[in-house]
């Protein structure tokens, strides 16, 4: 990988990778964001597409960053590619759907790469969980989490039945059973899901019965999504662990359910 990337990053990069690839081939490509017109490390990804031969491209989100905003667009079509931009406002009911699904995404991902600060300060994206957070402050999410499910409005998300699982017959204690949890696949569509999910709610249940019998092992498994999601785990009963992260600004007031609490 690293030996591509050089060879990507160096002048006449994509040429060298991608010249006439799928010249003999009717290939279109299904992008979620417009393929950027611009110079970076790597040069653009527009680039490359039509270097590459490939004959046509759908856009599910046009990309309003002022170095691109259409301009991937314009390159592919100035080099004889065909482009089709999905629109969120459409007479097409799919296609407004699969639109809006691709902004959603790419909000969420552009937070993802949004500069955080360790303290939480002026909306930014909490990094530092072990000098932010508190007991205080876990449990005032957690009787706010139970205020939620006793009025039904707490965000649950089931492991998916078709994803992988572990049998815990065939792990041992201890190691084994961290062994499997660090190995178990997480399946991207719904690692995206909670993504989305925390972003908008900033807190989420997750229902891990599923993927392993042992409770130990839920809490390892919820340990393992937390830290690939930057979030935090605020609880753990039996199979199902409490997620929290705030949001850019952020939706929860933590302050504001700790004097709450007080009162």
């Amino acid at each position: 990988v690293n030996e591509l990337l050089k060879i990507y990053s160096s002048d006449g990069g994509a040429e060298q990778l991608f010249e006439n690839k799928f010249q003999e081939k009717d290939i279109t490509a299904y992008v979620t964001l417009e393929p950027c017109c611009h110079y970076g490390q790597t040069p653009p990804c527009a680039m490359s597409l039509f270097h590459s031969g490939v004959k046509r491209v759908i856009v599910g989100f046009r990309d309003p960053n002022p170095r691109v905003d259409g301009g991937g667009v314009s390159m592919l079509r100035n080099h004889d590619v065909q482009v089709d931009l999905l629109l969120t406002e459409s007479s097409n009911e799919n296609e407004t759907k699969i639109a809006e699904q691709c902004a959603d995404i790419v909000k969420a991902f552009a937070k993802r790469i949004t500069p955080r600060s360790d303290d939480g300060k002026d909306g930014a994206h909490i990094f530092d969980y072990d000098n932010y957070m508190n007991g205080a402050k876990r449990s005032a999410l957690r009787s706010l989490a139970g205020k939620l499910k006793n009025e039904g409005t707490m965000k649950e998300l089931q492991w998916p039945p078709s994803s992988a699982s572990i049998d815990a017959k065939d792990v041992k204690e201890n190691g084994g059973l961290v062994e499997a949890i660090n190995e178990l696949p997480l399946a991207h569509g719904w690692m995206e899901t909670v993504d989305s999910n925390l972003w908008e709610k900033e807190m989420i249940l997750l229902r891990l019965n599923n993927a392993i019998a042992k409770k130990k092992g839920a809490k390892l498994l919820g340990e393992r999504i937390a830290k690939e999601l930057n979030a935090h785990v605020t609880q753990v009963v039996g199979h199902t662990v409490l997620l929290y992260r705030p949001g850019l600004p952020p939706v929860l007031d933590i302050d504001k359910l700790l004097a709450d609490k007080s009162e």
